[in-house]
């Protein structure tokens, strides 16, 4: 069943796009089942990611596209404590991105296809941006760390932004 989620729900997913996020996407990053290699397993779980883009929210969301799919290829599957976390985006012209652009030494916006708890903020009306020191591809490993030089340039940025926000 889950090669066939992969397939029917990916192609779906992939027609929901965003300009900066790229397509929504699926991913079966965990799955736990059986008890020997020469067992065929009664029962089997699995975990799955969906990254969702705004046109995919205002379709309904990717909870709905997930029950409507398993429903429509009459797919065995229970789906057991889901959530789904908004997508966030905060529009360039937004003036906290004008506030950020003149505090700090970046010279291009981007986007990046993770979440942050901001998107709930954002979801709630109060206008959000992500940003911070260090490399993102640290972020949640096993070695996650922030170089010194690093740290000390952001706490300075944040300062310079904090304070810009009260002038």
């Amino acid at each position: 069943a889950l090669d066939q989620l992969d397939h029917h729900l990916g192609m779906q997913l992939a027609t929901f796009t965003h300009p900066v996020l790229g397509r929504s996407t699926l991913n079966i990053g965990v799955i736990r089942g059986g008890s020997r290699p020469n067992i065929i397993p009664a029962l089997a779980e699995a975990e799955l990611d969906i990254r969702i883009t705004p046109s995919l929210t205002a379709a309904g969301g990717a909870l709905k596209l997930l029950m409507e799919t398993l429903e429509f290829h009459d797919l065995p599957v229970e789906v057991v404590n889901p959530h789904e976390n908004p997508p966030m985006e905060t529009a360039p012209e937004h003036p906290m991105i004008a506030r950020l652009l003149e505090t700090s030494n970046i010279t291009k916006l981007a986007g990046a296809p993770w979440f942050s708890d901001a998107a709930h903020l954002a979801r709630g009306g109060i206008p959000s941006i992500c940003i911070g020191p260090g490399s993102i591809s640290q972020a949640h490993t096993a070695d996650e760390f922030i170089e010194t030089d690093a740290l000390e340039s952001g706490a300075a940025f944040f300062s310079r932004f904090i304070r810009s926000l009260t002038s």
